[in-house]
């Protein structure tokens, strides 16, 4: 069956799709961004300017008091001026503050009697009454203003005319006079007046100039917040301050400079463009009476303008971005989701009972692995329908005569002794250093089929011998199930200290639960004759597999080592080592499953590989170089175990093989590691590559741990290198 997929239901269009709203997305989210920076930026740059310009104006502010200072100072100095002074004649007084205006860099003078009262001045003599400014207050009374702490013989501040020509707010320094004998004479004032000219004048100051093309920067001076002068054009007042009174945040501005403060940024258009506003109260005698303050606009646009620049550049990048992605995934999708159709179509064709054909596909991504995913699973099925063809031929041929013959016809008694070099053996230490077998101790034990064993066990057949003893196949009356008997070798049993290991040993498989490890029942013994109860399987074993096909598939090997591999990372992660890895001690199931079993030699991960009596315990053709010696196991002995097994798998005969125990020890010990390559050059580099690490005669060269082959033999499975090279 195959299936279609409507082009806007297809990964191809989705991938389009969401690639196309994802640069939209990530575009409209970066030109968000980049505006609320810029907004946030402008506004900081544009602050910290207004801040330094209102210092700059209220050091301006401070510097011209000194300038009229000083120019009060030496006209009050005068001896003639203070005879003029003296003598009250308005006329010659208001003569010689118009002859000297200049000098005291003023723009109006006045002399105030001791009253208060005006005596002479250069305007149009419009106020009278002086009495009521700060400072000519302050130079009337100099004890009481250095007692509220404020220094003379100066004072700076500001005052106001209502009327006349002269009307306006000035910002003025006054000077007591005196005669030559300490009379006083009055108060001398001068002062500038507050309007467009000090506005202008300010700004050169204290704000850069503008800049050709850029809005411009406006500086105002206030009085009780109304404009009395500014570099706002004339046109725009109106509008200016319309805007300012209007703007809810006019009224906390107002309330700060009252309180002596900087008012917060007010943002308010001018002229089109968007300014920010701050409002600062000016220093001096009076100032707070009259409310004087200055006001500065600074506008945006030349601090936005970089961060216009950025997000025009964010906007043509991601319009050419969006553009490359349309012809990226319009002729590369389908390209990219050609693996994805091809792997659905073999999972409808895995459905329909096929096993189809997937291509190899490079690289580390999802598609990537969910390929050798399926690769692996497809490698899994193929060798399992071979495994059991494979297997359903074995049982055929010894359903024909062997095992049949074995398991009802094995006579009156089961004889037990040492058998061939595949059996497990059990040599001293110095033995197994020389490559010495014991010679072989025959004992007989009297059991039939039909006699009833341990009184609940009734004997149905022989399912294999070796060296350790007898396993019989027998049906436990009590729990009527069938289960497998080991019966331990008579001559074994008499060894100092046996029971009790055994007894140890059968503790430590009891632990393992596992699919691929046969599960291990209890000990017991009966009429001295000890046994251990294991899970009954009927099946063929590894070995009756080999003989029966020689060399096998590179597929089947795979498999059968994957699944070894996993029933011993389950029992190393018991802190079990098996110590006797063969394919005898392999049983499959009727499903093609590989069981571990006979954990009759397992121990401890940190045990020693001899006994108390200085026996070692494995069988010679898969015991690694630290068993023979009789060293510490560790998982790593049962990994060379299950490189020795499969090399022997996929060339057909083991890679130390030597009728003599003694030169099949001596060269577990130190003949050179035989390639697999160069007697099976079908299997790929990496399976013989890891059969050359497994078989390594140093611990700490194989590989680490069960788990790291079966991760290996998954890639292999699947198509892949699996060379994983070991950490230097």
């Amino acid at each position: 069956m195959k299936t279609e997929v409507r082009w806007y239901r297809s990964l191809a269009w989705k991938f389009f799709f969401r690639t196309a709203l994802t640069i939209l997305v990530i575009v409209g989210a970066l030109v968000a961004v980049t505006v609320v920076l810029a907004d946030r930026q402008a506004r900081e740059s544009a602050l910290r300017g207004m801040v330094g310009a209102s210092a700059v104006a209220d050091r301006t502010f401070e510097q011209q008091g000194r300038i009229m200072d000083a120019g009060l100072e030496v006209f009050t100095q005068y001896s003639g001026n203070q005879a003029n002074i003296e003598k009250g004649d308005y006329a010659s007084i208001r003569d010689t503050l118009l002859e000297n205006l200049s000098r005291l860099s003023a723009e109006v003078a006045v002399v105030v009697r001791p009253s208060g009262m005006l005596l002479s001045c250069t305007t149009d003599g419009a106020k009278q009454d002086y009495s009521d400014v700060g400072i000519v207050q302050m130079a009337m009374h100099p004890e009481e203003a250095a007692a509220a702490g404020i220094k003379g013989p100066s004072y700076r501040g500001f005052f106001e005319i209502k009327e006349g020509a002269y009307r306006g707010v000035y910002h003025a320094v006054s000077r007591p006079l005196s005669t030559p004998g300490g009379s006083s004479l009055g108060v001398m004032l001068v002062g500038t007046r507050l309007d467009d000219k000090a506005a202008v004048e300010l700004k050169k100051v204290s704000l850069p100039p503008d800049r050709k093309g850029d809005p411009r920067a406006h500086f105002g001076l206030l009085s009780r917040f109304s404009l009395l002068g500014g570099t706002v054009d004339a046109g725009t007042r109106g509008a200016l301050a319309a805007r300012l009174e209007s703007h809810p945040g006019f009224g906390a501005a107002k309330q700060a400079v009252l309180e002596g403060k900087r008012s917060e940024p007010l943002r308010l258009d001018v002229e089109g463009h968007p300014y920010l506003a701050v409002l600062a109260p000016l220093r001096g005698a009076n100032a707070a009476d009259l409310q004087v303050a200055d006001i500065l606009l600074m506008p945006l646009d030349p601090f936005l303008a970089p961060f216009r620049l950025i997000r025009n550049v964010i906007l043509i990048a991601g319009a050419f971005g969006l553009a490359i992605a349309i012809i990226v995934a319009l002729t590369s999708a389908r390209r990219v989701t050609a693996p994805l159709a091809n792997l659905t179509q073999a999972a409808v064709a895995l459905s329909e009972g096929e096993r189809p054909e997937i291509p190899a596909l490079k690289g580390e991504d999802e598609v990537g692995y969910l390929t050798l995913a399926f690769r692996a699973l497809l490698s899994e099925l193929k060798a399992k329908d071979e495994l059991l063809a494979a297997l359903e031929s074995v049982r055929a041929q010894e359903s024909g005569g062997g095992m049949a013959e074995g398991l009802h016809t094995m006579g009156s008694k089961v004889g037990m002794s040492v058998v061939d070099i595949d059996a497990t053996v059990r040599i001293t230490e110095s033995q197994a250093i020389r490559g010495e077998m014991p010679e072989p101790q025959k004992r007989t034990v009297t059991l039939k089929p039909g006699d009833v064993f341990a009184s609940r066990y009734r004997i149905e057949g022989i399912l294999g011998k070796g060296g350790m003893g007898v396993v019989l196949k027998a049906r436990d009356e009590q729990l009527d199930e069938d289960v497998a008997l080991k019966v331990i070798r008579p001559e074994i049993q008499m060894e100092p200290g046996f029971l009790d290991q055994l007894k140890q040993e059968i503790k430590l498989a009891r632990r393992i639960s596992h699919k691929y490890v046969l599960r291990t029942h209890d000990f017991g013994e009966s009429d001295g004759i000890p046994f251990v109860s294991m899970e009954y399987l009927k099946g063929v074993t590894l070995k009756q597999l080999q003989q029966e096909r020689g060399a096998l598939p590179t597929g089947l090997v795979l498999r059968i080592a994957r699944q070894v591999a996993e029933g011993l990372e389950a029992a190393h992660a018991e802190g079990v080592v098996h110590r006797d890895i063969k394919p005898l001690n392999i049983l499959f199931d009727g499903r093609g499953d590989a069981k571990l079993m006979d954990f009759g030699l397992a121990a401890p991960v940190a045990a020693k590989g001899k006994d108390e009596g200085g026996q070692v315990f494995g069988t010679p053709r898969y015991m690694a170089p630290e068993q023979v010696r009789g060293e510490q196991v560790d998982p790593r002995t049962d990994l060379y175990a299950l490189g020795v097994m499969l090399y022997e798998l996929v060339t057909g005969f083991a890679p130390y093989d030597h009728e003599s125990v003694t030169e099949t020890l001596r060269m577990q010990l130190s003949a050179p590691i035989p390639k697999a390559k160069e007697f099976a050059p079908a299997i790929p580099d990496g399976l013989s590559f890891l059969i050359e690490r497994l078989m390594q005669k140093r611990k700490e060269d194989r590989p680490s741990s069960a788990s790291e082959v079966v991760e290996t033999l998954k890639i292999l499975a699947a198509g892949g290198s699996g060379e994983t090279r070991r950490a230097s």
